[in-house]
């Protein structure tokens, strides 16, 4: 029965999501982090016009493809691309079964901790040590072995874990083209069974949608089970001319839009540029020595051995009228907020018996034609959600003062609302329905002086973390975060709905509901509450709680 209300809950939320962030859609930012300017502009031009109805460059759904390269475009890349420390980190563990590797290069200069000399031998070189790291093992078991290191691997540079090295720009870029449509798709030169673990988790991108390089696989019956066992032979490297090759392999349609950082992503932005209609292509150009890494060597910048964008693909990029993203310059920020510092909150009202009354009559309603929806209950108390945001953990203690000050001198408990309809969300077959009050302008200005309040201690975006749990479904991360960090203004404001969430029905059901003859009702707040979102963007947790009347009606 848990299990069934998780999920009834992940349909609610990525329901909500999609109903309601589309009041304000068109006024919000959809890219906090970006700077504004011909980057960002050229971006957001592209997104509207291929999804807008009736343009002559609409592109049907299907047909947005989106690709990204990953190091260097997606998270950073330098001193080393991720992959190789993972190999290095093998070298060492798999060192006492390979004595001869004392002696013999490139495994002796890695042993002593000399990069330079081990990966003098160039691409044969580094050949030799992802045959020799990667390989011997069932798909499984690399599987396995990938999601434990990355768990804790750090940048030997920054300190920083690898997957909090990825870049807040871009994984606004990816919430932002899955929000109008689109399907993206990585396309890396790095292992494709060492991305598929963790990028959906860090990406919302899931492993049927990565392409990388490959080694082959044999089918092997161990103790009589099937399994796929990696060999020691490389079956495709994704790379230059043939990222195009594994787009049609494994994608068959062109993308519309590509992302890339080097000279390895060159062909990809040319083969999604030779298709009819309207193309994006765009580069990230790294020229932040002080938050990131600087290298080129276009623009003068520092030339690196791996991830270089030189000056022959700066100047293509001008020709073909390609998107340059400077880091310095078009980047707010470079990568997401710490994680552990930034806390989800729902400020919310929580209804008198009057709501509570009709609340509850409905929801005994729908869980009697759908018994495996959620009642109101501690789980799910009835409330009216003011703001959801992003702050800093530190000052929770300040966003209670701040907020509580403003709920005190506003008299809310005197605020009188009138339900008006009934609403429902949809969510595939089902729909999560609820009771819509007409927004009065005492709420809306209570809204607009908290999210004024608050605002001091608020964060642009935060990490999963920042909610109580994590995710079942890692691949809403995304959605879940955006939404959070959209909320304002795309929630707020001439956009604020206020509503209280009753249950959840089939649609059908729900058409009919709707159709009857609503019973309009006056309620007010009796109180007021702080809460932790959860992984579906829920109340989850109680932090903070204020009675706004002298005597509570009791439940």
């Amino acid at each position: 029965m848990k299990t069934i209300r998780v999920q009834t809950i992940l349909a609610a939320l990525l329901a909500c999501v999609m109903a309601f962030t589309a009041f304000g859609a068109q006024s919000s930012d959809p890219l906090p982090s970006w700077n504004d300017g011909k980057a960002k502009q050229s971006i957001v031009t592209f997104v509207e016009k291929v999804t807008q109805p009736g343009s002559p460059d609409f592109v049907p759904v299907p047909e947005r493809i989106a690709t990204f390269d990953n190091d260097g475009t997606l998270w950073s890349e330098q001193p080393l691309p991720v992959q190789l420390y993972f190999a290095l980190d093998r070298v060492k563990v798999l060192s006492a079964q390979h004595p001869e590797w004392k002696t013999k290069e490139p495994f002796a200069s890695l042993l002593k901790g000399d990069l330079k000399t081990a990966l003098a031998g160039g691409d044969h070189a580094l050949l030799e040590i992802i045959m020799a790291t990667h390989t011997g093992m069932t798909t499984m078991e690399f599987e396995q072995i990938v999601k434990d290191w990355i768990a804790t691997a750090k940048n030997p540079k920054t300190g920083k874990r690898f997957t909090e090295m990825t870049y807040q720009p871009m994984l606004e870029l990816l919430a932002y083209l899955r929000e109008n449509g689109f399907k993206t798709f990585i396309v890396s030169g790095g292992g494709i069974e060492f991305m598929r673990p963790w990028t959906e988790q860090v990406y919302g991108i899931p492993p049927e949608q990565i392409i990388g390089s490959s080694v082959k696989t044999k089918f092997e019956l161990r103790d009589g089970k099937p399994v796929l066992v990696r060999l020691s032979e490389l079956n495709f490297n994704d790379d230059k001319s043939d990222k195009p090759v594994g787009i049609n392999q494994h994608i068959g349609r062109r993308p519309i839009a590509a992302f890339g950082n080097s000279r390895g992503d060159k062909e990809m932005l040319e083969y999604t540029q030779g298709g009819s209609g309207a193309r994006f292509e765009l580069l990230v150009l790294h020229d932040d020595a002080t938050r990131e890494f600087a290298y080129g060597p276009a623009r003068g910048l520092p030339d690196v051995k791996l991830g270089a964008f030189p000056p022959a693909l700066d100047e293509q990029a001008k020709t073909s009228g390609w998107t340059v993203v400077s880091m310095k310059n078009d980047w707010k920020t470079v990568f997401p907020a710490a994680q552990s510092k930034v806390t989800a909150i729902d400020i919310l009202l929580e209804p008198d018996s009057t709501m509570l009354k009709y609340s509850d009559a409905n929801n005994a309603r729908l869980l009697a034609v759908f018994p495996k929806g959620f009642a109101l209950d501690a789980e799910h108390r009835p409330h009216i959600t003011l703001i959801q945001r992003f702050v800093r953990t530190e000052d929770l203690d300040k966003v209670y003062a701040a907020a509580e000050k403003v709920l005190l001198s506003a008299n809310v408990s005197a605020m009188k609302l009138e339900a008006f309809k009934y609403y429902y969300a949809p969510a595939g077959a089902l729909g999560v329905a609820g009771i819509c009050a007409k927004p009065t302008p005492e709420i809306i200005k209570l809204q607009k002086d908290i999210i004024a309040a608050v605002e001091p201690f608020t964060v642009e975006t935060g990490p999963i973390e920042a909610f109580t749990a994590a995710h079942d479904d890692p691949g809403s991360d995304a959605a879940l975060i955006q939404y959070v960090s959209t909320f304002v203004p795309k929630m707020s404001g001439e956009n604020f709905n206020p509503h209280v969430s009753t249950g959840v029905a089939p649609r059908d059901y729900l058409d009919k509901m709707n159709a009857e003859p609503f019973q309009s009702f006056v309620f007010s707040p009796a109180g007021a509450a702080v809460y932790q979102l959860g992984p579906f963007g829920t109340a989850a947790k109680k932090l903070k709680a204020w009675d706004l009347k002298p005597q509570t009606a009791e439940r």
